[in-house]
């Protein structure tokens, strides 16, 4: 004769089903909870740097790149999250590279308003592009609410992760580790081992 344990045994492997699934609702593939356009290619673009040199979408190719959209209207906010970006910068010198978008700078725009956004970024950022819009960057920037935000761009081109909103220097840091240790050698084994098992 069965013991009400055991009749309610087949509750567990159900149960275990259900989570899954939950979990694979929730989160991407990758364990991080994604944001709408997460997993989107970055729009293609041909624009010009605040020195005025010529940049596409190319300059993401093979890293994970963290871009920080900013704008000259906030100035002092731009400036204070670029200094700090700038530092966090040093600590990821190989694995990632930091560009700046100033979402309210167009390629066209007069050369006092270019003059204002580089004297936001003087010191910051000293070795990284600051790539101007226009209207490739339309679909992109439509999705923004507030500046400064941090994106981070994969070295295919897609967005990925979590944005990080205003002056948050630390959770751009955890956010760009946790991207580069996903697709770590010891990380990429990991799921070669989980894939085996499961």
């Amino acid at each position: 004769m069965m013991t009400i344990c055991q009749k309610k045994l087949w509750i567990l492997p159900v149960l275990t089903l259900v989570l899954l699934a939950a979990d694979a609702l929730l989160l991407g593939r990758d364990g991080a909870i994604h944001v709408d356009g997460a997993g989107q290619p970055f729009p293609a673009f041909r624009t010009e740097t605040l020195d005025g040199r010529a940049a596409t979408d190319e300059i993401f190719a093979g890293k994970t790149t963290a871009v920080c959209v900013w704008t000259v209207r906030d100035a002092n906010m731009s400036r204070a999250a670029l200094q700090k970006l700038s530092e966090i910068a040093a600590d990821f010198p190989q694995t990632a590279q930091f560009v700046g978008l100033v979402g309210d700078l167009k390629t066209g725009d007069g050369a006092e308003k270019r003059a204002a956004a580089q004297e936001i970024a003087a010191g910051a950022f000293p070795a990284f592009p600051q790539l101007m819009v226009n209207d490739d960057f339309t679909p992109f920037l439509s999705k923004l609410r507030s500046a400064p935000t941090i994106v981070f761009i994969d070295g295919a081109g897609r967005l990925v992760g979590q944005p990080v909103v205003g002056d948050e220097p630390e959770l751009v840091k955890k956010e760009l580790s946790r991207l580069l240790e996903k697709d770590s050698p010891r990380s990429l084994a990991l799921k070669k081992i989980q894939k085996a098992i499961f």
